[in-house]
């Protein structure tokens, strides 16, 4: 997932009217003021409105109204886009890629979230506020204290009323306190023991949910092995069936029938051009004897000649021979007409035969290619590559479903198989069974483990007493020792890494192990070396190793603690984006725990995350963004 562009309206902390393009990289934000704009907070009243209009709160002082906009590019790579106006409507948008043009797919706030996390990818609220934003109020310090603890070596106070105090103390309270107090006491011990059962099902139950996850996902591998072979299997089929009929040297044929093609056509080409010269030289028909007038001329004179000698008398009729003369030359006439004829005739005769030629070429290289012209139709192919895919693609199918029968028989044969089944059921079991506990327990379990803890430690703490009045009559005074609470702070690493297991998929114990290294790097960077060694028990308490001394989460200074407090932070991120590519954002206003010679190392480290994801660091306007990739201003 990838933000696109963020566009904001009269928004608390920005500028008046801002449109920003957005690029993936580490990109520093630069707020108008000395304090970084609530980016975060904005985001996350843009993704998951509460419906009431509660997103009013981030207009800008003396407004009337605002507007905000998000363009996320999501992990299906549609584009969505969020618009709303602040304390009014908003609306969740898709790119339709058909007419370029945004389509509104909800306006209901709960539909909104359910879509951006089905489409876009986006995580779920808890996971995004409290594993991709890290602001100010996060930090541990800056959380409500723990109970205070009395400081090593103190002094117990004493107290006036010995025998109420000794009445306390034997029923397991404490100087000081009331009696209603003590009261509570046993149902709170009650309550702690009902939460610690809790406590030990729900980690019951949350391995038997890893070992069930980890089991349908063998499940799920072995069962892709059988569809892969059925699927290959169904299309050896489909191919076999595709080649079912053909001659055992279809495929030589299909080979050589280029080479056929192309010899056909040279050769009908030529039969063409022969056929073209002939037409070109055909000589013309001649003209009939009727209208030849030197043929009817000649004949009429001979007739006349011949005639007139009949009724002539004496030496006159010796004029019919003459006859003779015109008469042979209407024959000569006569015998060349005929000459003409024949050789028309010739000529037809010639381009007959090349009629006949050019029908026996076509029928022959028909019958030739008859059969791969049937295979190209059988097989579905237009061209002869096409046809050598198709008919190749049987025996990389048959390497494929030999391959896949191996490791089906492996997977067959893997004795975890044939328990697979019977194990998942014995899990799934256990399971519903571990939650009917835990729903059992719901009506009596409702707060914290460290909660009731810090109550019972409350009501058995010392209080502090008066000081007896000194003694006049031995002159020794009495004065007690000025002693003062240590601080304490709850421990961020257990609800942290929770929330971790979630997103991860695992138990605590085994993200701790992919963790562990990664975040002893940062904590031993961030604090200079002084703790060299983080580890965390099956709960998620964390315990620091400094040299010669360990020292619980809970008991580190408020500084060391934020620090350790970023360094698991910036582990998750890190290894989180390893998998996922989801957007960053960091509000930075960790001055008091970050001075000025660690500000270069921070930036560095956001920096690489920024090599892995999209980072949106916001700062305040004095702050340096020059490690950045795109420096903008906000």
């Amino acid at each position: 997932m990838l933000f696109l562009e963020l566009a904001a309206q009269s928004v608390r902390g920005f500028s008046p009217s801002i449109r920003l393009a957005l690029k993936p990289g580490y990109i520093a934000l630069k707020s108008p003021t000395d304090l970084p704009a609530p980016l975060s907070g904005l985001i996350v009243a843009l993704a998951f409105p509460d419906g009431r209009g509660g997103d009013a709160a981030f207009l800008a002082p003396g407004a009337k109204g605002g507007r905000a906009g998000l363009s996320i590019q999501g992990n299906d790579g549609s584009v969505w886009r969020i618009v709303r106006d602040l304390g009014g409507a908003g609306g969740l948008h898709k790119l339709n890629k058909a007419t370029n043009q945004f389509d509104v797919i909800s306006q209901e706030a709960g539909e909104m979230g359910q879509s951006l996390r089905s489409g876009a990818g986006f995580p779920a609220r808890s996971t995004w506020e409290q594993l991709f934003t890290i602001t100010g109020p996060q930090l541990p310090t800056r959380r409500p204290k723990g109970p205070a603890k009395p400081a090593a070596g103190a002094a117990p106070k004493a107290a006036p009323r010995m025998a109420q105090n000794q009445w306390n103390m034997d029923v397991g309270g404490s100087p000081g306190v009331s009696t209603d107090d003590l009261s509570k006491i046993p149902a709170l011990e009650a309550e702690l023991a009902t939460a610690k059962r809790a406590a030990e099902v729900q980690f019951k139950f949350d391995g038997v949910n890893s070992e069930v996850y980890e089991l349908e996902g063998k499940t799920k591998e072995w069962e892709a092995v059988g569809d892969r072979l059925k699927a290959a299997r169904a299309e050896l089929n489909a191919a076999a069936n595709h080649a079912a009929g053909l001659p055992d040297d279809i495929i030589a044929r299909a080979k050589r029938y280029p080479d056929e093609r192309k010899r056909y056509d040279d050769q009908l080409a030529k039969l063409q051009e022969e056929q073209q010269a002939l037409v070109d030289n055909a000589p013309q028909a001649p003209s009939p004897l009727t209208g030849d007038q030197r043929f009817l001329g000649a004949m009429a004179l001979g007739v006349a000649l011949f005639v007139g000698a009949i009724f002539l008398e004496g030496a006159l009729r010796y004029l019919a021979p003459l006859s003779l003369v015109p008469f042979a030359f209407a024959a000569l006439l006569a015998l060349r007409f005929i000459e003409d004829l024949q050789h028309l005739g010739r000529q037809g005769g010639k381009g007959e035969v090349l009629a006949g030629r050019e029908k026996k070429l076509t029928d022959d290289f028909q019958l030739a290619t008859m059969v791969v012209q049937k295979a190209f139709t059988q097989v579905g192919a237009a061209t002869l590559e096409d046809f050598l895919t198709v008919m190749g693609r049987r025996e990389v199918l048959l390497g494929q479903v030999a391959q896949l029968e191996l490791e089906f028989a492996d997977v067959q044969s893997d004795p975890e198989y044939a328990s697979l089944s019977s194990r998942l059921a014995t899990l799934k079991a256990e399971q519903d069974r571990l939650n009917q506990e835990l729903v059992s327990m719901s009506g009596g379990y409702v707060r914290d483990v460290r909660d009731i803890e810090r109550e019972l430690a409350r009501l058995r703490e010392p209080v502090t007493a008066p000081a007896p009045p000194q003694s006049s009559a031995s002159g020794v005074g009495f004065a007690p020792v000025s002693t003062s609470p240590t601080e304490t702070w709850d421990d961020p690493t257990p609800p942290l890494l929770m929330i971790a297991t979630d997103l991860f998929a695992t138990d605590i114990p085994s993200l701790w192990s992919v963790l562990h290294d990664r975040a002893v790097q940062y904590l031993t960077a961030l604090t200079d070396r002084r703790y060299h060694e983080i580890s965390v028990d099956k709960d998620g308490h964390a315990t620091l190793e400094a040299p010669g001394r360990s020292v619980s989460a809970r008991e580190l200074p408020g500084k060391d603690l934020d620090l350790m407090f970023l360094a698991l932070r910036l582990t998750l991120i890190e290894k989180a984006c390893a998998q996922t590519k989801l957007p960053v954002v960091i509000e930075d206003t960790f001055n008091t725990v970050l001075d000025a010679a660690k500000q270069p190392l921070f930036g560095r480290m956001v920096k690489h995350l920024g090599a892995l994801t999209q980072v949106l660091h916001v700062s305040g306007s004095a702050q340096n963004g020059s490690l950045a990739d795109a420096p903008v201003a906000i």
